[in-house]
């Protein structure tokens, strides 16, 4: 098996476009919710600790993050760096990853409306510009050439991490019940394919594998607009998705609210460029 076989292979079961911008916006206050500004979520603590801990994040770093959201690791890695860059296709995104950056107030950290695939390092100056750049559970990094322009971008480490499975109490139930959709997640390849193009190119690669659970509780309202988003680039009729899933939630709903269990296995991957 050669890299081929794995650049094919990454890409099994992902969309033939990946998500736009106007799909991100929308799930943009959802995602904000999840930053803490102060004392950083468990998730982020344990992956700022861990980067600390193996050398790869210093006081001293420069860090390019790709695919930032709302700045949740950008303002966690500029509390302990020298200066960070974060990048984003979502203008909403941004801007709460600003306020973060404010609110926390950092003057270290600045965010740029960016397309990773369309990023030419040389215009910015960045081939070889950071000590680490990091794509976290990032759409950015979805093929051979984005994770080669991932590690041009780099003058010591990359730092990688994305889902092996997850299990999704409602999510699931709508994708496979309610909505019929069928297909593989669009992760299930991503980290073993990551792995051998890196091996195959030369690099060592480190894997620490991360089990998570957590649970969200939205009201119904929140719930239809959530889950609307995330199947909106499925092919449904709008309309007909939107019924079903919104008839589900009620159903389920307990006094107005929608809980979901999740549950994560997370890949660490981790290189010396």
């Amino acid at each position: 098996m050669d890299i081929d076989y794995f650049t094919r292979l990454w890409s099994e079961g992902k969309p033939a476009e990946p998500s736009g911008k106007s799909f991100w916006d929308n799930r943009a206050d959802e995602f904000n919710k999840l930053v803490s500004q102060g004392s950083p979520d468990q998730r982020i603590r344990k992956i700022v600790q861990f980067l600390s801990q193996k050398g790869i994040f210093t006081q001293n770093s420069s860090v390019l993050d790709i695919g930032c959201g709302p700045g949740r690791f950008a303002v966690e890695f500029a509390k302990q760096s020298t200066d960070v860059t974060g990048i984003d296709i979502s203008d909403k995104m941004l801007d709460y990853a600003v306020k973060n950056a404010e609110a926390a107030n950092l003057t270290n950290v600045s965010f740029k409306k960016l397309n990773w695939d369309e990023v030419n390092l040389d215009e910015y100056g960045w081939r070889k510009r950071f000590d680490l750049v990091t794509a976290i559970n990032s759409p950015g990094i979805h093929d051979q050439i984005t994770l080669e322009k991932m590690i041009d971008a780099s003058k010591g480490y990359c730092f990688l991490s994305n889902f092996v499975d997850r299990t999704d109490s409602v999510q699931d139930i709508i994708r496979t019940e309610i909505l019929k959709l069928k297909g593989i997640k669009f992760y299930s390849n991503t980290i073993y394919s990551i792995f051998n193009i890196l091996w195959l190119t030369g690099y060592y690669p480190s894997i620490t594998y991360v089990d998570t659970d957590r649970e969200h509780v939205r009201t119904v309202e929140e719930a239809c607009v959530y889950y609307g988003t995330l199947f909106a680039t499925e092919n449904n009729s709008g309309d007909e998705k939107d019924h079903l899933i919104n008839s589900y939630l009620e159903e389920i709903s307990i006094n107005g609210f929608v809980t979901e269990k999740v549950q994560t296995k997370t890949a660490w991957i981790y290189w010396k460029v």
